[in-house]
């Protein structure tokens, strides 16, 4: 950018959308995935947890597990399952002593009862867990619909995605899975399915479980994001590629305070929850975007009222000159009292 304001503005304006994708890319390893969009684009964590499960529903991911499932639903692995069984005058299995005992002095020394240990075909397998999450994560996005995430979806593709939640929840809902429950996966279990056989044939499933893990890419973000928000993004981007050239600062972003990190700078949307300072801060330092780049943005008035005004390239070289000079401008802000979720790199 040159000094100009008005040139400025509109060099910004040129790369809004790439920059909302550029920051998205530089989201440090394990960082939550909607942690840290809520503190790039704005809003709360339950909105975009309906855009994950919209996307999700709308993914062809989606489309290739459920165009398989009913020859799925057939072939579902099984176990063993051994239960306990109260028997009176007869005995079905295995007795257990122990339990039997007990029983017979709650009976009033009745000795025709037995408990017995009955076994039977179960489906309550890891493979079939990991499939009733991926179904259940995919049903989400009918309830998603309802709420103000997916009023922005247009009708057609609402439509489509009311389709594919709804069939998603009719196999959850199949005999065989009525009884299994999803949810996290113990080490053991992800190790029982390293094995290559599972592998291949849990390919559909487990594209849905790493899509939950990374459910967005950089396009969703810059569909979901305003036009002010891309803008000032553009700012954020060209702030940072400025200050980079006299302060040392870290490639990727750590999520703290509901805000995003990057050494001593830090940024959160206006409308995000959270305890950083709203908008781009150095070193607690607010730094405001020209005031025409955000000129009608409903959280404008969200953003601090004093702090540097940026209006060129040159103003942040000359600010970052001034805090480098002082000595530890390169050294992260503190934050222990705020454990980051994942270190940047």
């Amino acid at each position: 950018m040159n000094s100009s304001p008005d040139t400025d503005v509109a060099e910004l304006r040129d790369a809004a959308g790439r920059a909302t994708a550029q920051l998205w890319t530089r989201r440090g390893r394990g960082v939550p995935a909607v942690a840290y969009a809520a503190a790039l684009i704005g809003g709360d964590v339950g909105t975009l947890t309906d855009a994950l499960s919209i996307t999700l529903a709308a993914s062809p991911e989606a489309a290739a597990l459920l165009d398989g499932m009913e020859l799925r639903i057939r072939t579902l692995p099984t176990g063993v399952d051994t239960h306990p069984e109260r028997c009176i005058y007869s005995v079905r299995g295995p007795i257990m002593w122990s339990e039997t005992i007990t029983a017979r002095a709650n009976a009033l020394g009745n000795e025709d009862v037995f408990v017995c240990s009955l076994t039977g075909r179960s489906f309550d397998t890891v493979e079939n867990r990991v499939l009733v999450a991926a179904l259940e994560a995919i049903a989400r996005a009918d309830r998603a619909l309802r709420g103000p995430t997916g009023a922005k979806v247009p009708a057609d593709e609402a439509a489509r995605i009311a389709a594919t939640a709804q069939e998603a929840a009719r196999w959850r809902a199949h005999p065989r899975l009525s009884g299994v429950t999803g949810g996290r996966l113990s080490g053991r279990d992800m190790a029982r399915l390293r094995g290559g056989h599972r592998m291949a044939r849990l390919a559909n499933v487990l594209a849905i479980r790493a899509r939950v893990a990374e459910p967005f890419v950089a396009e969703d973000l810059v569909g979901l994001s305003d036009p002010w928000t891309r803008d000032i993004h553009a700012f954020v981007v060209h702030v940072l590629e400025v200050l980079s050239r006299s302060v040392r600062l870290p490639e990727t972003f750590s999520v703290s305070d509901g805000g995003l990190w990057c050494g001593s700078v830090s940024w959160r949307h206006p409308e995000a929850s959270g305890g950083t300072p709203a908008g781009l801060s150095y070193r607690g330092i607010p730094l405001l975007p020209p005031a025409r780049l955000i000129e009608g943005a409903p959280w404008a008035a969200e953003l601090p009222a004093d702090g540097v005004r940026i209006l060129s390239g040159d103003d942040v070289g000359r600010l970052g000159e001034r805090m480098s000079q002082r000595g530890d401008a390169g050294r992260p802000r503190a934050q222990s009292s705020r454990s980051s979720s994942a270190s940047a790199s």
